[in-house]
């Protein structure tokens, strides 16, 4: 099997997980409790150096990223109904979200959650940390616009960037116990019903509103 993937359940590992059950394709799945120790390790270093999941092996060969991952099973394993192609007139609404998801929200997100529960690495002064919030909050607005009329963030239909965003808002409850409007509260659990997300959530429960 060429491709095998390093997975930590409630990580962001989850979006290569739920995009390789979507796509259909065949992988290894390797499943490692987090455990930043272990991480941290030169056992763990040799299989990714920045020591975090996800860690996708194609052939031997090392991708790392969660969104990078994405586009390169996309690229590589497709075609895929999943992507857009650069000549579709949803394709800069497409890359906007697929990248908003992570540098947009997930980060700040990230940031805000690990200032808040004291964690070293992402100590911050209090006036950044409300800056990330801030940021949170006008990404949502923004989600809240575009998906009030649809199911999904294109009229097409379900794309990677519903992915990318999904497990962004399962971080933003998970680990922040944000509140979404009723408009992004819908859209998220409509993404919460794919068969493919539940079975890359299967080792833990998504928290709902």
């Amino acid at each position: 099997m060429s491709l095998t993937l390093f997975h930590s359940p409630g990580t962001r590992s989850i979006r290569a997980l739920w995009l390789l059950e979507e796509m259909g394709l065949p992988y290894e799945l390797k499943s490692i409790k987090y455990d930043s120790a272990y991480f941290a390790s030169d056992e763990f270093r040799a299989i990714n150096p920045m020591g975090k999941v996800p860690a996708l092996f194609d052939h031997g060969a090392l991708i790392v990223e969660s969104t990078a991952i994405s586009e390169y099973l996309l690229q590589r394993h497709g075609p895929s109904e999943l992507s857009v192609s650069p000549s579709d007139p949803e394709y800069g609404t497409y890359l906007q979200w697929f990248h908003m998801a992570e540098s947009g929200m997930a980060n700040y997100i990230a940031v805000s959650f690990g200032n808040t529960f004291d964690m070293d690495p992402y100590k911050v002064s209090a006036p950044f940390d409300q800056y990330c919030r801030y940021q949170i909050t006008k990404a949502l607005e923004m989600l809240e616009l575009q998906v009030r009329d649809r199911d999904y963030l294109l009229e097409r239909g379900f794309s990677a960037a519903d992915i990318a965003l999904g497990y962004t808002l399962f971080f933003a409850q998970a680990c922040t116990g944000t509140v979404f409007s009723d408009e992004v509260q819908r859209y998220y659990k409509t993404l919460l019903a794919r068969p493919a997300m539940q079975k890359a959530m299967s080792d833990l429960k998504p928290p709902e509103n």
